[in-house]
């Protein structure tokens, strides 16, 4: 068998084999009821949907063992005593190490990962290795990699970027991580500028989609209409200048504002809103569960993104919020920063604004408010373009992909071990073909 021979063969039986996935990340849910990376987890749902068989390697939360979710065994290290391990979830780590006290965690953090990823790696094999953040995960993706081949998928969300502008540090080790994986995902079109503008290298541009069920139903054209956000409680968020443009917007007509989620910025946020004497028309509903969620989207008359370019360069990698209310059928009004304009056209599937501008985020969310045919046209447009672009099945479909070119090429440049025997027949044409 010549080489082109081999190389086709082996490409057609990667192409239908089932894969053995490593995911690495700094945050994951630490029980069933626990909403975090919601995007992740139902992404790992859908590579299990379709057969192949998934591990995640996260950092444990305040001592936190090894367990499972969704039939998915999530491999939990120890980097610090069970009181200190705080550095990830809630906040999240960017917020959380702006305070000195956990940016000293960041060696035993990578160093306690980096012999995790090793131990595992060696005993499961891996097809392939999918590392979120290449900040500060490069060195525990590389470390599983040497111990079992496989290729490293590294996908980047925005907030090591401005990590890396805020830390002159964080600057070479996020571009060597770039730089040595063996392929690279973005999130938005904003993250592969960044990543191309610190390695040079391009990147396959893959959002992620909804995580609430699509329920779209009309407009409800409340009598005291509904104006909604979601997500954490952070700066970059931008819920301050959400807040701010209330008085002009009741200074036209009554209105009620709902913001779920908590974060850093909450009690901040409570006071403002006091201190303005809005506490009658803005609701703080703290964290609530995927049916409550689904319920206040649908009873909401617009959606709001107000997010900004925070004191430390941070700011929306996609937006989330926005394309769970298109499932839904709600006009959005968002902020024109970050990959934002990824998932809000301006004026197509809804209305982009300055950030930080209170009086922009009023005219747009009335202008919504008082021509409801606007609006509803809006929602429609909104609504074909998530169908399209933001659907699961075409997002995994394209992360499939990637894993299948990753190990294709590592596989025809010897990049790879020989396959282990216990997946497919892809072991057995390769012995005997001589491939190592």
């Amino acid at each position: 068998m010549n080489v082109h021979s081999l190389r086709v063969d082996s490409r057609e039986v990667i192409a239908s084999r089932r894969l053995s996935i490593l995911v690495i990340g700094s945050t994951y849910p630490r029980h069933e009821d626990d909403y975090a990376v919601p995007w992740l987890r139902e992404s790992i749902k859908r590579l299990t949907g379709r057969g192949h068989s998934v591990t995640v390697l996260a950092p444990s939360y305040e001592g936190l063992a090894s367990h499972t979710i969704d039939g998915v065994p999530v491999h939990r290290f120890r980097y610090a005593p069970r009181s200190w391990e705080r550095l990830t979830h809630e906040q999240g780590a960017p917020n959380r190490i702006r305070k000195r006290i956990y940016q000293v965690l960041g060696l035993p953090y990578v160093g306690m990962g980096i012999l995790s990823a090793r131990k595992l790696a060696s005993r499961e094999h891996f097809d392939v290795i999918h590392a979120h953040w290449p900040f500060p995960h490069g060195p525990i993706a590389a470390a599983a990699r040497r111990a079992c081949g496989a290729p490293v998928v590294m996908n980047s969300h925005g907030a090591e970027f401005a990590l890396a502008r805020r830390k002159s540090w964080v600057r070479p080790i996020l571009r060597s991580a770039l730089l040595d994986a063996d392929r690279l995902i973005s999130n938005s079109s904003h993250t592969a500028g960044e990543v191309k503008r610190l390695s040079g290298r391009d990147s396959v541009v893959i959002p992620y989609g909804s995580t609430v069920e699509a329920r779209p139903t009309p407009l409800p054209r409340n009598e005291v209409p509904k104006i909604l956000f979601t997500g954490r409680l952070i700066q970059r968020k931008g819920v301050e200048y959400l807040i701010r443009a209330m008085p002009e917007i009741l200074a036209d007509r009554r209105a009620i504002l709902q913001i779920t989620g908590n974060g850093d910025q909450r009690e901040r946020l409570e006071e403002l809103t006091r201190s303005l004497g809005l506490d009658w028309s803005i609701e703080f509903l703290g964290f609530v569960s995927n049916e409550q969620l689904d319920a206040l989207y649908a009873d909401c008359d617009v959606y709001v993104n107000p997010s900004i370019v925070d004191d430390h360069g941070d700011t929306e990698g996609l937006g989330l919020g926005p394309i769970e209310a298109f499932t839904h059928g709600r006009p959005v009004v968002a902020s024109d920063v970050g990959g934002i304009p990824d998932v809000v056209k301006h004026g197509r599937t809804g209305i982009l604004v300055p950030e930080k501008d209170p009086s922009a985020l009023a005219a747009a969310i009335l202008g919504l408010l008082d021509h409801p045919e606007r609006a509803s046209a809006l929602a429609e447009n909104a609504m074909e373009f998530a169908r399209e672009a933001f659907d699961w099945d075409r997002i995994t479909d394209r992360i499939e992909g990637v894993y299948r070119d990753a190990i294709g090429v590592a596989l025809e440049t010897n990049a790879l071990p020989r396959p282990h025997r216990s997946q497919s027949g892809l072991a057995t044409k390769a012995d005997r073909s001589g491939v190592s």
